[in-house]
């Protein structure tokens, strides 16, 4: 008898201990190597130096970064050379989106960035959609990126309606429709410091760019260095497409729309 209570008192706790690490797993925020890098960036001075415009970046050939920390009078750094790099790429990428604009290429990805930034989207959702800003009181006290399981679990899988809503009300109703998730997803949202404002007003036409941008970036994942500069050289590109699958090759706009 005491052995058997023995053993359920095991399972128990066996099971709880799995419980537990399964929901910590699930409430820990995504990141992406961008935001990785922003946040060192920040900590570590970065900014300091790197974020004035006539100050230069770390070399965009640069294929490795491992040995810059011995570079002559550069401080020591803890961070992974893949995010630091990542960051300075994103930042490379803004300075030069005047240059971008000015070639005034028909070019969808590059006219969901603008709007993303017309409208201030990346001050929220982090440079290029790759999250990592902070929003307390929310369930896991950040702004989730255009990428992940958060994504897709607060836009129904990257269903263009439910991002459409998103943009159009600041809310997706259906999330909140669900039992039990959907209780829990509006005591949070009614209690998080940071909400998604409505972009009702927007012309129908910028509302479906920038609809297909945030899948778009979906569809790509979190940026490394090389993703970005790729992302950089597809959103010059003179052409008649929309969006971007994982691999950085452009689709067809119906192959985006086909999912409503």
């Amino acid at each position: 008898m005491r052995q058997k209570k023995l053993t359920v008192a095991i399972v128990f706790a066996l099971t709880m201990v799995s419980l537990f690490a399964w929901a910590g797993y699930r409430l820990a925020p995504e990141s992406a190597p961008v935001a990785r890098g922003a946040k060192y960036a920040q900590i570590g001075g970065c900014i300091g130096c790197h974020g004035n415009p006539e100050n230069p970046l770390i070399d965009e050939n640069q294929a490795n970064c491992s040995n810059l920390n011995n570079k002559a009078g550069h401080p020591e750094y803890s961070a992974p050379c893949d995010d630091v790099m990542a960051y300075f790429e994103a930042v490379r990428l803004n300075r030069n989106f005047n240059n971008r604009a000015n070639a005034e290429l028909d070019n969808p990805l590059f006219a969901g960035e603008q709007l993303a930034r017309q409208y201030s989207c990346f001050q929220c959702h982090g440079q290029l959609g790759q999250g990592g800003f902070r929003n307390s009181k929310s369930l896991k006290g950040y702004v989730p990126g255009y990428f992940g399981s958060d994504f897709r679990a607060l836009t129904r899988n990257a269903d263009p309606a439910s991002v459409r809503s998103w943009i159009m009300h600041g809310i997706d109703p259906a999330i909140a429709e669900k039992r039990i998730s959907g209780q829990i997803a509006e005591f949070f949202f009614n209690r998080q410091v940071v909400s998604m404002p409505s972009y009702k007003s927007l012309p129908p036409a910028e509302i479906e760019i920038l609809v297909n941008y945030v899948i778009a970036i979906n569809e790509i994942g979190p940026m490394t260095a090389d993703m970005v500069r790729s992302y950089g050289k597809r959103s010059q590109t003179a052409n008649n497409l929309t969006s971007i699958d994982s691999s950085l090759a452009l689709i067809p706009l119906q192959a985006t729309n086909g999912r409503q």
